[in-house]
C-alpha cells in the first residue's frame, strides 16, 4: 500500500478538507430527504393454498385498480405493489370514522415450492387478485444413480 504524506505540498493553497467533507455530507443527508420513499401504509391480506398442479395465491386488495398492481416473481419469491387511493378527494369533507387505510401496499411472499414462473397467472375480480403459479417437479430432491467412467 502507498504511502500518503500529510503535509501540503509547498506553494499551493491548503484545502481545508474536513470543511469539504462536512459540506458533502451536508448535501447527501439534504438529497436523502428527498429520495426517501413514501413509506408502506398497508400489508394486505393473503391466503395461499396448492393442489396437485398449482400454487394459488389469493390477496384481498379492495378499491385498488387493477391498473395500479405490479405483480413480480423472481426465483422462489413473489412481490406485490399497489396503490390504494382515497375515494374522497373534497377537502370539505370531515371525517367522523376512518378505519380504511390508504396508502402504498407491498407484500413479499416465499413460495414453498418450485414453479413454473413462466406460466403464472393473475386474475382480479371483487377486489381479490388471484394468483395461479403451476408446480413442477423439483429435480434436485430426486435420487439418481451416477455412473463412474474409467479412464
Amino acid at each position: 500500500m502507498a504511502k500518503i504524506s500529510k503535509k501540503s505540498p509547498r506553494g499551493r493553497p491548503s484545502i481545508e478538507i474536513d470543511n469539504l467533507n462536512q459540506f458533502i455530507i451536508e448535501g447527501i443527508e439534504q438529497a436523502d430527504n428527498f429520495l426517501k420513499p413514501e413509506p408502506i401504509t398497508h400489508i394486505p391480506n393473503v391466503d395461499i393454498f396448492s393442489t396437485p398442479a398449482d400454487v394459488i395465491i389469493e390477496v384481498e386488495l379492495p378499491g385498488v385498480r387493477k391498473e395500479d398492481i405490479d405483480v413480480a416473481i423472481v426465483k422462489n419469491t413473489l412481490t406485490l405493489r399497489t396503490l390504494k387511493l382515497e375515494c374522497l378527494d373534497d377537502e370539505k369533507v370531515n371525517y367522523v370514522c376512518m378505519e380504511r387505510a390508504f396508502g402504498r401496499v407491498f407484500r413479499t411472499i416465499e413460495l414453498p415450492c418450485p414453479v413454473d414462473t413462466a406460466r403464472i397467472k393473475a386474475v382480479y375480480k371483487n377486489g381479490v387478485l388471484t394468483i395461479s403459479i403451476p408446480r413442477v417437479e423439483d429435480k434436485r430432491s430426486c435420487t439418481r444413480k451416477v455412473l463412474i467412467e474409467s479412464k
